[in-house]
């Protein structure tokens, strides 16, 4: 039985949002994959480690496109449907990302992998819809904890298959659980179907006017943009980092900071929490206050790993908390569109991160360590600014006209 999202909203029990956190954790790992086997992938294809970044940053341009092209199609098609044709898409590009010969190879397939890897972004709006309105924080939250442990998990995952099996081998086990994803998401995800009757160019083309009409959209998506460029920056950097004096650790190193880093994910619920009773404005201020204050600490810290560790900690928490806190805001807006606002307020998130990627690098290739964590800060300091009111008041306004008119 097909279940419409605009009908009466079932309970969703906790196994199946622990099931909706698995799968978007193991799809989106695949986009940061590559950030901790970039220095290998420049051995294997004779390239410099600068050159090599582009491989990251093209896998979050890639999951841009994705949520740009692919995402709003969840409002008009069964969701259950297109979540297991997008796991087979992502089985095949990981098989040619393990096959690749060069860099050219590699850049086309992470490009790829990044379009097809927006699974996580199809179910979090499934999980909105079937949550009630009075715990739908504590369920985007828990979900988040998939998304946390994900991106973290693949740097963990990824980075000890390289030391001991090579890069090539973290694609093709990713592969593997993917296709276990895939009979999961068969026998236990609902059928949901978005209430949209409309053609995909209709649905395309009502994403300007719908960014362009909802404010609050706009915000979320410079607040979450920023904020997620700051954490790229910090992770795609960070593998360098540790290769230099006085660290000189293996890519597995960056996994294990990254396992720390997963802590942060169990600060996703409690952010939840906090929100539905406080409002997610006063979530999002918290959450960046955390980043800002972590990258602080670590311009001089950056060098002293226990302090790293406490970056990292520090950075995950505050980034992942506020994307929770900015989507429960987008969700508000209207429960037939949260497609089409969350795969526009993932373009941002991942164009964010993609230009955090490439920033960093420069960044670090320029000045350092020091370079990266200013830039992260400055980008911050930009997620704050978005929350600032910038609408003037209708009634300033008529004051103002009438004031000049009357000086003519």
């Amino acid at each position: 039985m097909i279940v419409k999202d605009s009908e009466k909203k079932s309970h969703i029990s906790r196994g199946l949002v622990l099931l909706m956190a698995t799968v978007c954790g193991f799809t989106v790992a695949n986009v940061y994959l590559n950030q901790t086997l970039l220095v290998s992938m420049s051995t294997s294809f004779h390239v410099s480690a600068a050159s090599i970044g582009i491989i990251a940053t093209l896998a979050q341009i890639g999951y841009a496109l994705g949520n740009l092209l692919i995402v709003p199609l969840g409002d008009i098609f069964e969701r259950k449907k297109m979540i297991l044709f997008l796991l087979f898409a992502i089985c095949i590009v990981l098989a040619l990302n393990a096959l690749s010969i060069n860099k050219t190879w590699m850049m086309v397939t992470s490009l790829a992998l990044g379009i097809v890897t927006v699974v996580p972004q199809i179910i979090v709006p499934l999980a909105a819809n079937i949550a009630s309105d009075h715990n739908r924080g504590k369920v985007l939250g828990n979900v988040a904890i998939g998304l946390v442990c994900g991106i973290l998990g693949a740097r963990l995952a990824s980075g000890f298959i390289d030391v001991h099996f090579g890069w090539r081998m973290v694609y093709w086990t990713s592969a593997v659980a993917t296709l276990f994803m895939i009979l999961l998401v068969y026998i236990y995800f609902p059928k949901s179907k978005g209430g949209n009757a409309t053609s995909y160019k209709h649905l395309l083309m009502s994403l300007g006017p719908l960014f362009i009409k909802e404010r609050a959209l706009q915000k979320a998506c410079v607040s979450q943009g920023m904020m997620f460029a700051s954490f790229s920056t910090f992770w795609t950097t960070l593998v360098f980092l540790l290769h230099t004096h006085p660290y000189s650790y293996g890519s597995d190193m960056v996994g294990v900071i990254g396992l720390v880093g997963i802590a942060g994910a169990f600060a996703t619920p409690i952010i939840g929490r906090l929100i539905d009773i406080k409002g997610a404005k006063f979530a999002s201020l918290l959450c960046m206050s955390v980043s800002l204050l972590a990258f602080i600490g670590l311009i001089r810290g950056g060098y002293w790993l226990p302090r790293l560790i406490l970056g990292a900690l520090l950075i995950t928490i505050g980034t992942q908390a506020n994307q929770v806190a900015c989507q429960f805001t987008i969700f508000q807006l209207g429960e037939e569109k949260r497609s089409r606002l969350n795969g526009l307020y993932m373009v941002s998130t991942f164009l964010g991160g993609s230009l955090g990627s490439y920033v960093g690098l420069l960044a670090w290739s320029k000045w350092q360590w020091n370079g990266v964590c200013a830039i992260a800060i400055l980008m911050i300091a930009i997620s704050c600014c978005s929350l600032i009111p910038m609408n003037i008041p209708k009634k300033m306004i008529g004051n103002f006209m009438n004031k000049k008119g009357s000086n003519m």
